[in-house]
Parts: C-alpha cells; sequence; structure tokens
C-alpha cells in the first residue's frame, strides 16, 4: 500500500535498487578466490603517469592491491632494454596482466610435476585466460598490502620466474597471501627469453644476455617507483628460483649492471656457481639458426638484420633446439659494458661481487621427478647405476681434457664415485635409485651451495636451507622412497595451503607455510629470517660453521662440513678428475697415438699416492 501512486512505486524501486546494490556488494565481500572486486586507489608515477589497479579479495577481510601489467622498459630485438617510457594519456587500466615474452613450447614434463606446477598456479589471476605473447613484452606487476605501511614503507621482493631462460611467466605464481599475511610488495615481471634474451655472436655484434638486462632494468624501475606504491627503496629483496634463482646470483656479480638495485638476495633451488657458456660455444648454433631461416652466416651484421626482419611468432615457433642461456660477455668487440666478467665462481673467488646477505638453499631430490620421469617405480639396475656415474665422469673429464676419445680414466673416477655411495647400510629396494638421485642432489645443488656460502661468509650473512619436508595433502601417491622433488618448498613459500580450494589442505601445511612464509619475510625485512613471530634457530654460516637449517618436522640445523659425500665432491672428487685429466692428456701425442700403454697405470698410482 506504501507504494501505491506512480511517484510512491518510482521510490519504492529506487530504494529496493540502492538495497540490492549493497546486498551485492556484501556478496561479493564473501569472494572465495582472488577476484577483481573494486578499484584500488589511483597512483601517479612522475614522468609515466595516472594508473588505477585493482583489489583482489579472499574472504570477507583478506584484501590486497594488484597493478599489473605496467611497462618498464621497451624491448629492441638483439639490443639492450630501452628505459626511456613515454608517458602515457589519461590513466593507465593496470588490471590485467599483459601478454608473457615469446618462448619455447612447455617441455614434457612427468605427471607428478605438471600437477605441482599446477597447485603452484592455481590461483594465479591469469590461470584460466588463455595466455598471449608478444616481443615488445616488459611488464611488471606489483601487489601491495592493503592498509597504511611502516614509516619507511613495506619491504619489497622482486621475483624472478624459473624456466631455464627459455620459458615461464611471472603469472606462475600467486603472491597474494605472502603479500596479505606478511605485509611485504610483490613485484613479479617478464624478461626476454630464448633466442629474444639470449642470442650472441662471438664477434661482439650481439652481445647477448639480454634477459638478464631487462631483469636490471626492472630493478632499475623498482627502485626509482616502488616509494609511490608504498615500498621501502632501501629494502629491496630479488628472490628466484631455478633460472630464476641462477639470475639472481649473476646480479650479484654483474658489476654496475644491478649494483645498488636490491639490497638482500633469496637463492631457491639453483645452483649459483653455473658455469655460463662462452659465446663461441653458440657457433654450431649459429648454423642451424641461419640454415632454418634461410639467413646469410656471414658478415655477421647481414646475419642479424636477416634475422630481425622475421616475425616473433614465426622465429619463436620454428627455431633449432638450442640451449639459450647466458654467457660470458666480456672483452666482445662492440661490447662496452659486460654483464658477466668472468665466470661466476672465480669473480666469487676474487671478491668481484655485491655484498648483500643471502638466503640459499634446496630440495633433497631436487631433480628426482626430471631423471625417473614416469618411471619412478622401476628398479635401477647395478649396470644402469654404473652407467649413470660413468657419464657424470665423462661430462667432467670433457671439460679437461683435449682428446678426451684417448682417455682411459672413467672407469677409475665411477668407481669412486660409486664407492662414497655403495658402502652404506640402506637395504631400500630402492637403494640404486636413491643412490642415484642422492648423488644428483649432492654434485649440483649441496656442494656448490656450500662452497658458495664459504666463498662469501666472511663479508655477508649467509643463511642456507636443506628442504625435507613434503606437503601432507597433495601427491601422496608419490613412493615412499622418494623424499622432497624441485617445486614442492614453492607450495610453502608462497602459501598455496590458504589458497586452493580443489584441495583439503591439512592443518600441518598451513603450519609449515607460516613459518616459510615469516621466515622469508623477516629476511626481506631486517636480514634476519628470525627476527620476530618465529621459534626457529637458524644461525648465519661463517667459513667455520656450515650449519644448515633442515626444514622438516624437527627444524633443527645440521653441519655439512661433516658430511662425508659432501667433502668427496668438494674436495677429493676435484682431485681424482684433474689428476685423470692431466694422465689422459699425458698420454696423447702430436700423432694421435697413446706413448705407453703403462702410463694410465703409473696415473693410477700417482693418483692415489697424490691424494692419500
Amino acid at each position: 500500500e506504501r507504494c501505491e501512486g506512480t511517484g510512491r512505486a518510482m521510490d519504492c524501486r529506487a530504494n529496493f535498487l540502492a538495497y540490492l546494490a549493497v546486498f551485492l556488494h556484501l556478496v561479493s565481500d564473501y569472494c572465495f578466490v582472488p577476484v577483481q572486486c573494486v578499484d584500488a586507489p589511483f597512483i601517479h608515477i612522475p614522468g609515466n603517469g595516472v594508473i588505477s589497479g585493482t583489489y583482489l579479495k579472499m574472504f570477507r577481510t583478506q584484501n590486497i592491491k594488484a597493478y599489473l601489467g605496467i611497462r618498464y622498459a621497451h624491448a629492441r630485438r638483439f639490443q639492450p632494454p630501452d628505459i626511456e617510457l613515454t608517458p602515457w594519456k589519461g590513466i593507465f587500466n593496470a588490471t590485467v596482466f599483459q601478454p608473457d615474452c615469446w618462448q619455447n613450447a612447455m617441455p614434457s614434463v612427468g605427471k607428478e610435476t605438471e600437477q605441482i606446477l599446477k597447485i603452484i598456479q592455481s590461483d594465479s589471476s591469469a590461470q584460466d585466460a588463455e595466455r598471449k605473447y608478444e616481443e615488445n613484452c616488459l611488464y611488471l606487476n606489483v601487489f601491495v598490502p592493503d592498509g597504511l605501511p611502516e614509516i619507511n614503507g613495506y619491504a619489497v621482493v622482486v621475483w624472478i620466474h624459473s624456466g631455464d631462460f627459455s620459458t615461464g611467466s611471472p603469472a606462475d605464481v600467486e603472491p597474494f597471501q605472502l603479500v596479505f599475511k606478511q605485509k611485504v610488495i610483490v613485484v613479479t615481471f617478464s624478461y626476454r627469453l630464448n633466442i629474444f634474451g639470449f642470442f650472441t655472436t662471438d664477434d661482439g655484434e650481439a652481445q647477448g644476455n639480454y634477459g638478464l638486462m631487462d631483469q636490471s632494468a626492472a630493478l632499475y624501475w623498482v627502485k626509482k617507483n616502488i616509494n609511490f606504491f608504498g615500498g621501502d627503496s632501501n629494502r629491496i629483496t630479488l628472490m628466484g628460483h631455478d633460472a630464476g634463482a641462477v639470475s639472481v646470483a649473476l646480479h650479484m656479480t654483474s658489476g654496475e649492471w644491478s649494483k645498488g638495485g636490491f639490497h638482500k638476495a633469496i637463492i631457491m633451488s639453483g645452483n649459483p656457481l653455473s658455469t655460463v657458456k662462452m659465446p663461441y660455444e653458440y657457433e654450431g648454433s649459429l648454423d642451424q639458426v641461419s640454415s632454418t631461416f634461410a639467413c646469410p652466416r656471414r658478415p655477421t651484421s647481414m646475419f642479424i638484420q636477416c634475422l630481425k626482419r622475421i616475425d616473433a611468432k614465426r622465429l619463436s615457433e620454428n627455431l633449432p633446439q638450442v640451449s639459450w642461456g647466458p654467457v660470458v660477455d666480456f672483452g666482445l668487440s662492440n661490447t662496452s659494458y659486460p654483464f658477466i666478467e668472468n665466470q661466476p665462481e672465480i669473480l666469487f673467488k676474487k671478491g668481484s661481487y655485491h655484498r648483500v646477505p643471502v638466503i640459499i638453499g634446496v630440495t633433497d631430490m631436487e631433480e628426482v621427478l626430471t631423471l625417473f620421469k614416469d618411471n619412478l617405480d622401476t628398479d635401477i639396475s647395478p649396470s644402469d647405476l654404473e652407467g649413470f656415474y660413468t657419464d657424470i665422469a665423462v661430462t667432467d673429464m670433457h671439460k679437461l681434457v683435449r682428446n678426451y676419445e684417448w682417455c682411459s680414466n672413467y672407469e677409475l673416477i665411477s668407481d669412486a664415485i660409486n664407492f662414497m655411495y655403495a658402502n652404506d647400510s640402506d637395504t631400500d629396494a630402492k637403494k640404486a635409485n636413491k643412490h642415484i638421485i642422492s648423488a644428483h642432489t649432492e654434485k649440483f645443488y649441496i656442494t656448490p651451495m656450500q662452497t658458495f656460502a664459504d666463498l662469501i661468509s666472511n663479508d655477508s650473512q649467509v643463511y642456507s636451507y636443506l628442504f625435507r619436508m613434503r606437503p601432507r595433502s597433495v601427491l601422496q601417491d608419490l613412493p615412499s622412497w622418494i623424499s622432497v622433488p624441485k617445486y614442492f618448498d614453492q607450495i610453502f613459500v608462497w602459501g598455496n595451503p590458504y589458497m586452493t580450494n580443489s584441495v583439503d589442505w591439512k592443518s600441518t601445511d598451513k603450519k609449515i607455510a607460516d613459518i616459510i612464509m615469516t621466515l622469508w619475510a623477516n629476511f626481506a625485512k631486517t636480514s634476519n629470517p628470525t627476527k620476530s613471530n618465529v621459534y626457529v634457530k637458524w644461525n648465519a654460516m661463517t667459513p667455520n660453521n656450515d650449519s644448515v637449517l633442515l626444514i622438516d618436522e624437527s627444524f633443527n640445523t645440521d653441519n655439512l662440513l661433516n658430511n662425508q659425500r659432501i667433502n668427496f665432491w668438494r674436495s677429493l672428487y676435484p682431485k681424482i678428475l684433474v689428476f685423470s685429466a692431466d694422465c689422459c692428456n699425458s698420454t696423447f701425442s702430436g700423432s694421435g697415438l697413446v706413448i705407453a700403454t703403462s702410463v694410465p697405470i703409473l696415473c693410477t698410482l700417482s693418483i692415489i699416492v697424490n691424494i692419500f
């Protein structure tokens, strides 16, 4: 009755629509996955313009602000990034991810790796969208806590994605929980990959390392502008995983390129001392590229100009199989500012690196899902085990021996490795499987981690860890002999147990995620991972104390100086390798004949005498 009459009816409809709007707004506050509910405050960036972001919401009270797809530089093919940006007109809509950089097709991975990657990505705002690509792809994304920052601003974590320098996207992780729970800003970004990011020629016409230069350009942008988002430009932590971790270490030795751009480093599941290729090692690959695209190989300038004319999509999709990556670019003509002056291990030994606090660590079975892939239940035979050790010996000897086809000392090296791993009390049926993955992880991950820590611990705080905690809620069908493969730690670093609704996460996984996020955030804020809100003892390493945090149920520490296998790879194995290589070199004459059949025997005796 109160709505009778035209005027009253219109008032009622207006009131109803108002109530409906309020109701819908309240319902939207109960979003169970991150959604773009409300525009975030505008931000004015001097020299660029005004941007509008979005709120990401989870449940009623969990909000963070996101500013997505902001250009930080321009990508010119086979050239360093151009950081001169033209101001945009009007208000820039920073509410969606921009296209990724052109990249290789995702390599085939085992079903377990695929599953864990989906879990890590499961709440990404770009997950359900079909990914697009472009060449001028240098964009970044800024995730900001909701509310007022500290007096000096939020600590900042800049994330470098993984992908072996050939694949990957900033949308591969979802930073929501780290930002919301720990009150830090997270920045993710794209950088050029494969041939677009790492094409190089040994005459200096193409320097290479453009993807690393892109990363430096992103750091420059963050350093210059993060205060407008409430961030502290003097507390920037550079964090990466796998290839991203290798990148972090390379920024530590990058000279002027990244100097002052970051103040702390987190290196996860990557070898900071990885050998970097020399430009001449790509000669055969350049010949393949030349043939594939019918470009003249010489002169180099014509070769480059021909490649520049090829459409980016065609170039990316038709590339021959080449493992593009960082190169030592010092000494090349036309290269005034090298990014990598020498091999990383040499630079760290010389003290040529940016002295910043570091967290570094690995999982205890890094490549198990890659090495065994879809054969996790297969028993490794003794001959397979011997072949694995021989492959290690052959690969390392080839780096040292001039004419390796004449070398006969591989068996000596593989026997030494077998001796270290066969003499234990393990009676498990998967004993050989565990020996392979233990040898691989300890040689290629744990030993470099400890060597790196020893090299810089005099001048920098170094906190190292070994991740041995598997999630209790997912991948429970993995064989029992498998501990923690690569990527499993990322579930806890990004707080996935609080995000993924398709998984019934156990409280144990949530507690571990809380601890890991707190340790990482404490480090980003104060350089001390145990500064507050966590009851874990984790001391920085010293040259005489290789204290490593064991991330498992106990959160105890261990001293790897007492580990015989690590000592073998660090001390004994290099000596065996060098002596064996010297012997092989001495048996080769200019005519290509073995000088004396007794030489290998004498060399073996020499090795035993010199080592023991």
